[in-house]
């Protein structure tokens, strides 16, 4: 009987500031979809590995900008299927990856965060990479820290 007075009284005394707090003044966040996008890159060798490498990519993401009062961007977040097709133009390899984020952003749009799978990616020291797990990024878009597992783009061909 003690434990479920203790509870009601400690549930009390932090809800009771939050009785009678006007609500937060938000706009609608808004959302813009991509529809499909196809991207076909070609990184000559030596680019991003000692090989030519050709990237086909297909997306269709949507970006959800959230907004304070004044309808200014505080954040936002991009999800939705990206797929990669990798491929080592000198041996014909192909290799299929989803890299389906989400991307997460801050209030000037700029990437901050991504989790999930990722692929051609680059760490500070210039290693193009995938990425599995909890992602952060510096202004100049490089990897600063990977909580997961990371992986050589260029290495995994071999």
């Amino acid at each position: 009987m003690r434990r479920v007075i203790l509870a009601v009284v400690t549930i009390a005394t932090i809800a009771s500031p939050m009785i009678g707090l006007a609500p937060a003044h938000a706009a609608k966040p808004t959302m813009q979809r991509s529809g499909e996008t196809v991207v076909d890159l070609h990184f000559p060798a030596h680019t991003l590995c000692s090989f030519p490498l050709d990237v086909h990519q297909v997306s269709r993401t949507k970006l959800i900008t959230f907004v304070d009062a004044n309808g200014h961007p505080t954040r936002a977040i991009s999800t939705g299927p990206i797929h990669d097709w990798e491929t080592d133009v000198a041996t014909g390899q192909t290799q299929f990856h989803s890299i389906s984020g989400p991307s997460f952003f801050d209030a000037t749009g700029a990437l901050v965060r991504g989790t999930g799978s990722w692929s051609g990616v680059q760490l500070e020291d210039g290693t193009w990479v995938r990425t599995h797990g909890l992602i952060t990024f510096d202004m100049a878009l490089l990897v600063t820290a990977v909580r997961g597992r990371v992986e050589d783009l260029c290495g995994s061909f071999a």
